[in-house]
């Protein structure tokens, strides 16, 4: 399977910068499943759980509101007003949901 860049950053700087193969999300219009030779797209995000799947291992990011974009370069560039690192899908997902009930 084909990597591509990420580039996760919030409010606060910089979050992650690596080679992924894939990359899970919640769009305002419904789950985003991104891969290598993604088309170029924007879309909104809503709090949920972002999952980033590399070559050896996954992150878990409970992540808020932002933007991802799918460039014309394939690189993917996600912006978030929160996004913090979880070791386990469980972690991030009860993170998510706290940020869920803020809204």
């Amino acid at each position: 399977m084909a990597a591509f860049l990420l580039h996760i950053t919030t409010p606060e700087g910089n979050n992650w910068d690596g080679d992924v193969l894939s990359i899970s999300a919640q769009g305002t219009e419904g789950a985003l499943g991104i891969m290598a030779n993604h088309a170029p797209m924007i879309a909104a995000v809503k709090p949920g759980v972002l999952k980033v799947r590399g070559e050896d291992e996954s992150r878990y990011y409970a992540a808020g509101e932002g933007v991802l974009e799918v460039r014309v370069d394939k690189r993917v560039v996600i912006l978030l007003e929160y996004a913090e690192a979880y070791e386990t899908l469980e972690e991030a997902k009860a993170k998510a949901k706290e940020l869920q009930h803020r809204l």
